[in-house]
């Protein structure tokens, strides 16, 4: 039998840490998972109450997903190779790699991991895949595979936020709540392939927390601070192409919110629309914590960005009348074709 995870990863944060920044093994996840691939520690229970979090919380999660996901690209060698599949590179690519991330999150937050014919192992399979087919062609291309390190980190944007800075984002975590959402992650980064020894989520979310903190000061406000032209027209791209999932969203209010989250100034002027947009965001954050009032405002976000998903999913009318109908048409599960 594998070793238990615990027994796995470093007695400290800071070797924890350390590791994950000296690590350049390569990930090669060829090939697929089902059920029986499931982590002997898998806890069911807790799975099952971080997707109900999810659920209760599903704009607040996909709004730190995103961000996330802006912020990991501001990495160098994960820059190089998203910028080397072209598949953020124009409005169209990026719109349809980003509506198939969304909808791949959404997937394995919504879908039973216990039964294994749920689309929850093909979601997982699918990024397996890409991830294995874009890091050998970037190999080969001598542009750089992608290494375990780049997951790891890659990890932390989509649970990062949530651990260190939850308010910031209207969440406010019981700490059962925390622990299933560490434990959740946890099985997520197994089972797409991060070593036990990388994966970022530890114990306990308290370890967990003090580790993200850590990657958060000493990676990331680093990075953003040092982020080249590649990783802003990479960025303006990917936030402009969401105009179409949410003709609210505005590329400079959201790239100021990012660098603000990091304490680092965003350079460039907002625009009026840009300000009250960033305004807005905030103002619906913190109604949020709000006892009774914050109830009532989640309900709305999250019927808001249900109802969004199932437009943009089934009726993405904007993006067809924009980028053309056969352009932007997706197969979430190509892999299974």
């Amino acid at each position: 039998m594998k070793k238990h995870i615990d027994d796995v990863q470093t007695p400290t944060v800071d070797e924890h840490f350390k590791l994950i920044l000296e690590d350049y093994s390569i990930n090669n996840p060829e090939m697929n998972v089902t059920s029986d691939d499931l982590p002997h520690w898998y806890n069911q229970k807790l799975h099952k109450e971080a997707q109900n979090y999810y659920n209760r919380n599903i704009m607040a999660i996909n709004i730190v997903s995103l961000m996330g996901l802006i912020t990991v690209f501001s990495v160098a060698q994960i820059l190089k190779v998203l910028m080397f599949t072209k598949q953020s590179n124009t409005t169209c690519a990026a719109f349809k790699r980003y509506l198939k991330t969304v909808l791949h999150i959404h997937s394995i937050y919504t879908f039973d991991a216990n039964n294994p014919d749920s689309n929850w192992y093909k979601s997982i399979n699918v990024i397996r895949w890409k991830h294995n087919t874009n890091s050998q062609r970037s190999k080969k291309a001598g542009v750089g595979p992608i290494y375990q390190r780049d997951m790891a980190l890659t990890q932390f944007s989509f649970v990062g936020y949530i651990f260190i800075m939850p308010e910031v984002f209207g969440l406010c975590s019981k700490p059962e709540e925390a622990e299933a959402l560490n434990h959740f992650w946890r099985v997520i980064g197994y089972m797409l392939g991060i070593p036990d020894r990388l994966n970022i989520c530890r114990k306990s979310a308290v370890e967990t927390r003090e580790l993200c903190q850590k990657i958060f000061k000493d990676v990331y406000i680093k990075c953003l601070s040092e982020a080249s032209p590649d990783f802003f027209h990479i960025a303006s791209t990917i936030l402009n192409s969401l105009w179409y999932i949410d003709i609210h969203s505005d590329k400079d209010s959201i790239l100021a919110l990012i660098y603000r989250l990091h304490g680092i100034e965003y350079k460039k002027p907002l625009g009026w629309y840009s300000w009250l947009n960033m305004k807005y965001i905030d103002l619906l954050f913190k109604l949020c914590l709000i006892p009774y009032v914050g109830t009532v405002t989640r309900i709305y976000l999250n019927c808001s960005f249900r109802l969004k998903l199932f437009i943009v999913e089934n009726y993405p009318i904007l993006a067809w009348a924009k980028l053309g109908k056969k352009n932007i048409q997706i197969n979430l599960y190509s892999k299974y074709e």
